[in-house]
C-alpha cells in the first residue's frame, strides 16, 4: 500500500507531513524563546524579591518563602508606591545601626515613624497573612502565616471556621 504524503485537513485544505513538521518546528522554536525569555525578565524583580525576603527575615526573624516573598512584595506595592524607596531607607538603617535583630531596631532612639510603620506592615503582613486593611484585603496565605509557627508540631492549624455562631452574637442581637 503506498504511503499517503498529503491528507486534508479540518477544512479541507492538503496538508503534507513536511508543512505539519515545519509547523510543529516552529511552534517548539516559540515555546523555547518564551521560556528562555521568562527568567530574564524575571531576573531583575528577583533582586527586589531576595532584598525584600532579607529584610523580612531580619525583622521576623525567621527564615522565609521567597515565594511567598515575591506574593506579599506585589501585594504591598500595590498599597503603597513609595515602599521600595521606604525599604531602602530601612535596610540602610539597620545596616548603619549595627543592630543584630528586631529587638535592637525597636531599642534604637530617633527613629522616623516612617520607617517604623514600613517595618510594621512587613512584620504585620508575614505574621497574619494579610496584606491591606478589611475593605481591600488580600490574602497570601494561610497555613504559611508566621502567627502558627510557634505552635507548629503541636497544634492544628484550623483550616475552617468553626460555624457561623461561633465568634459569638450577631451585631445588634440580644443574647
Amino acid at each position: 500500500m503506498p504511503i499517503d504524503t498529503k491528507s486534508t485537513a479540518a477544512f479541507g485544505q492538503p496538508v503534507s507531513r513536511r508543512g505539519l513538521l515545519r509547523t510543529t518546528v516552529a511552534i517548539a522554536g516559540l515555546a523555547l524563546t518564551a521560556d528562555l525569555a521568562g527568567p530574564l525578565s524575571a531576573t531583575a524583580a528577583d533582586d527586589g524579591v531576595v532584598s525584600f525576603t532579607q529584610l523580612s527575615e531580619f525583622l521576623t526573624g525567621y527564615s522565609l518563602d521567597p515565594v511567598l516573598g515575591a506574593r506579599f512584595l506585589a501585594a504591598l506595592k500595590k498599597r503603597d508606591g513609595d515602599l521600595d524607596a521606604s525599604m531602602d531607607a530601612l535596610s540602610k538603617l539597620i545596616r548603619q545601626s549595627g543592630v543584630p535583630n528586631m529587638d535592637g531596631f525597636l531599642a534604637l532612639t530617633g527613629t522616623e515613624p516612617a520607617l517604623t510603620k514600613t517595618a510594621t506592615k512587613i512584620v504585620s503582613a508575614w505574621y497574619l497573612g494579610v496584606v491591606g486593611e478589611p475593605e481591600d484585603a488580600e490574602l497570601i496565605t494561610y497555613a504559611e502565616s508566621l502567627m502558627y509557627r510557634p505552635t507548629k508540631g503541636l497544634l492544628t492549624i484550623p483550616s475552617y471556621g468553626p460555624g457561623p455562631n461561633a465568634w459569638g452574637p450577631k451585631p445588634g442581637s440580644k443574647i
